[in-house]
């Protein structure tokens, strides 16, 4: 090994793990920071560092508990803030809410502490969890919830997964009971889409710190990423950044966030979608000893023979030529 060798291996040894990690950005909603909370923020995931888009507001009035946030195939980001009952799209650029498009929730179990996690799928259907009755709902951009089943563990965190036509749900544990110590479920779990079941997946692991529900969110290569809050009502620290294992549900702390309270994460639409142009499937082959069909063979026009006919004369003359 050359000195060049040995320098470059050095230096990649030396680098930190999150350096390592290609990470996207991602939006979230700091809902639970009690001193300048309720604002749209753009995320650098590898690092934490933070932008600050604006407070999502309709007409003036501050959605103040978003915790579900989901972009749709067509790439607009949409809301639910749990203390309005309300489902929204919010203007990315300012935090504004397209209030012409907010419509009040209908058919869910509770009317408040839904804890809310929510995700788009290819087809723009919308699934959601709560944590207040620990269900599985279908919801209509109208507002309007059905249910689709009983989860059996307090989820508040939900990503959709597409692998071609098959849809993989996956939730993530509510944490903490409440914003006080009292353990609840820190594992990821991956629901059946048809039924509500959840499957336990495994424990994020001792080397996440305690939190108070999350927003989960997969990124465009199928990453599955997590944001917890870590807000409880002796401490208000930042919030963690994760990466977790789909197969395993052990969680990677990649950074930590300034801003404390953060319950939603959204980084990309749908991923691993099917191609919506259908790729056209060859000729099917002539039957065995079948004839070859004549029709099929391309013939050329009136003009397409007259101009072949005098590109052969031209050639004829051309070699006479030649040859005397």
């Amino acid at each position: 090994m050359n000195r060049f060798h040995r320098t470059l291996l050095s230096g990649l040894i030396a680098l930190p793990l999150g350096s390592a990690v290609a990470a996207p950005f991602g939006y979230s909603v700091n809902s639970d920071d009690p001193t300048d909370g309720d604002h749209l923020y753009q995320i650098d995931l590898a690092n934490g560092t933070e932008t600050d888009i604006g407070p999502v507001q309709s007409l003036g009035t501050t959605r103040t508990d978003i915790e579900g946030l989901a972009i749709a195939p067509d790439g607009r980001l949409w809301a639910l803030d749990d203390e309005s009952s309300m489902l929204f799209p919010i203007h990315t650029a300012t935090g504004q809410v397209y209030f012409a498009e907010e419509v009040s929730l209908s058919g869910f179990g509770a009317s408040a502490g839904n804890d809310f996690g929510m995700t788009f799928t290819c087809d723009g259907g919308l699934y959601v969890v709560t944590v207040a009755d620990q269900s599985l709902y279908r919801l209509e951009l109208d507002g309007t919830a059905t249910l689709v089943g009983p989860l059996g563990a307090r989820i508040s965190a939900l990503a959709a997964l597409n692998q071609g036509d098959d849809l993989r749900l996956f939730g993530l544990g509510n944490g903490l009971m409440n914003d006080g110590d009292d353990p609840d479920n820190r594992s990821l779990y991956e629901i059946d889409p048809d039924t509500g079941a959840a499957t336990l997946i495994g424990n994020v692991g001792a080397g996440v710190a305690d939190y108070f529900q999350a927003g989960l969110s997969f990124d465009e290569n199928g990453e599955l990423w997590a944001i917890t809050d870590r807000r409880t009502a002796d401490a208000e620290p930042g919030s963690q950044v994760l990466r977790l294992d789909i197969n395993t549900g052990a969680g990677t702390v990649i950074s930590t966030t300034t801003q404390t309270g953060y319950e939603s994460l959204a980084v990309a639409p749908p991923v691993v979608c099917p191609t919506t142009t259908p790729i056209p499937e060859p000729p099917p082959p002539p039957p065995p000893g079948g004839s070859l069909n004549i029709e099929s063979i391309p013939t050329l026009d009136a003009w397409g023979r007259a101009i072949g006919t005098i590109g052969l004369l031209l050639l004829g003359l051309a070699a006479i030529r030649r040859r005397y």
